[in-house]
């Protein structure tokens, strides 16, 4: 059974005419490439709240991994920009979650059981 929250996306993206399949699947490139979007769109503005900055080391058109992605702190926290930008990576997750037909109960149950371990 989908918690809540799953719920309230998943109407939410029935509203803006995503796909909610109701079992698990395996989305189309476009689907997954919004979702790719979203989630890196939302995790840079929440680090940015955090006062942490991404930098990127390559320059000469070389293609870098995520490793190789330096993040450096500042000064300027948005207590704000933090509480919403965790809120929006809820979403954008739990989102991706409806887009392959995953319902999120039993996932975040097994999850939090395993991080208690």
């Amino acid at each position: 059974m989908p918690t809540a929250h799953y719920q309230r996306v998943r109407s939410f993206m029935e509203r803006v005419g995503q796909d909610t399949p109701r079992s698990p699947t395996i989305p189309d490139a476009a689907t997954r490439l919004l979702r790719a979007k979203l989630i890196l769109e939302e995790t840079m503005e929440t680090l940015h709240a955090l006062g942490v900055s991404v930098q990127l080391s390559a320059g000469n058109g070389e293609v870098i991994g995520y490793h190789d992605v330096a993040l450096r702190v500042t000064d300027q926290v948005d207590l704000t920009g933090v509480v919403d930008g965790c809120a929006d990576i809820s979403v954008v997750a739990i989102g991706t979650l409806i887009a392959f037909g995953v319902d999120d109960e039993e996932v975040l149950e097994e999850v939090d059981q395993s991080n208690l371990r």
